[in-house]
């Protein structure tokens, strides 16, 4: 098993896991795995959840720090993130097959402060 493989596995064990976890980050991955966690924590969010981290960010990131990110690393660093990014949104209440539906609507009634709050 490749190294990309074995990071993917380790952190979706770990996003699965219930109650204490003990990582199994495998050797030769340290170095990747604490990118990922920084670049995990600098995350940008919209408004139906997540968004995943692109190539400029990590630019940014090995930039910023110095690392020498290479393509390969930036490679395993999109496939951990894509295994971070399905359990994010396996989460959330799926429509069946061929179901369309409507965004969430909110039971509140539209004030001036929350559109404010919304739109600035």
């Amino acid at each position: 098993m490749n190294l990309q493989k074995l990071l993917c596995t380790e952190l979706k064990r770990q996003l699965e896991a219930k109650g204490p976890r003990v990582v199994g980050i495998p050797a030769g991955g340290e170095l990747l795995w604490q990118w990922f966690l920084d670049l995990n924590k600098t995350r940008t969010y919209h408004m139906a959840g997540p968004n995943p981290i692109g190539p400029s960010e990590i630019l940014a990131y090995s930039k910023l720090t110095g690392w020498g990110i290479e393509a390969r690393h930036v490679t395993i660093l999109r496939a951990m993130d894509a295994v971070w990014i399905d359990h994010a949104y396996e989460k959330q209440p799926q429509a069946p097959d061929g179901v369309k539906t409507l965004p969430q609507r909110s039971g509140h009634n539209m004030t001036a402060g929350m559109f404010d709050a919304m739109f600035g």
